[in-house]
């Protein structure tokens, strides 16, 4: 971890862009939230609103510092469930903002299996943007197998939807599966600028991660 949080202070200071340190007012990851682009947040309580983060924070006060340095003014929640991983289920997971009008995410059979409840699949399926228009939905398939990392382990079927996009590039987990092909060309679809790339994600998906989970924009 020393490692790690040397990192943003040297991009600050390569890049001349000041570094906010807000390790005291709230513990956040990445992968906790979702941004459309257009003023909407959206999140797993269970990741956040959590004792093992953020002991006695309520969901007023959470969106008070998101609205604060994020801009965001309305909020998609979900309720999450705590405990499943070290994440507490990350958004990441299996719903993201593909743009500002369309949530990438999974049939409400592959939601399920990724033990999201069925409450949590009704209000992202119901979920609307800031000016109430409903949002436009694509869905990837989980793996169409088991994944089986390189040294025999069986992890179970894996999902496509933590993928990172760079600057000319989406790179998609991939895990050696029929399905890689399916998710890469959704994907693809999506972002017809960019090339999709495919990491083999085998043996990370068997430690709790995906592209998205180890991977952090910066700005260029």
């Amino acid at each position: 971890y020393s490692k790690c949080n040397a990192i943003p202070s040297k991009i600050s200071a390569d890049t001349n862009i000041p570094k906010i340190n807000l390790n005291s007012v709230m513990i956040n990851e990445g992968g906790s939230v979702e941004i459309d682009g257009n003023g909407v947040l959206m999140a797993c309580k269970s990741s956040i609103l959590n004792n093992n983060r953020n002991p006695g924070m309520t969901q007023q006060q959470a969106e008070a510092i998101f609205t604060k340095n994020l801009g965001v003014t309305k909020f998609i929640w979900l309720n999450g469930k705590a405990g499943l991983d070290i994440t507490d289920m990350h958004i990441d997971g299996f719903a993201r903002f593909a743009n500002s009008s369309t949530i990438i995410t999974m049939t409400p059979d592959d939601l399920a299996y990724w033990q999201v409840s069925n409450g949590d699949i009704d209000k992202l399926y119901d979920a609307t943007t800031k000016t109430g228009a409903a949002y436009q939905f694509v869905k990837v398939p989980l793996t169409r197998n088991d994944v089986i990392t390189t040294y025999g382990k069986n992890v179970g079927r894996a999902s496509y939807i933590n993928y990172y996009i760079a600057n000319n590039r989406v790179l998609v987990p991939n895990y050696n599966d029929p399905n890689d092909a399916v998710a890469n060309h959704i994907i693809q679809q999506l972002y017809p600028g960019k090339q999709v790339v495919g990491i083999d994600c085998r043996n990370l998906f068997a430690n709790g991660g995906m592209v998205h989970c180890v991977t952090q924009q910066q700005p260029q």
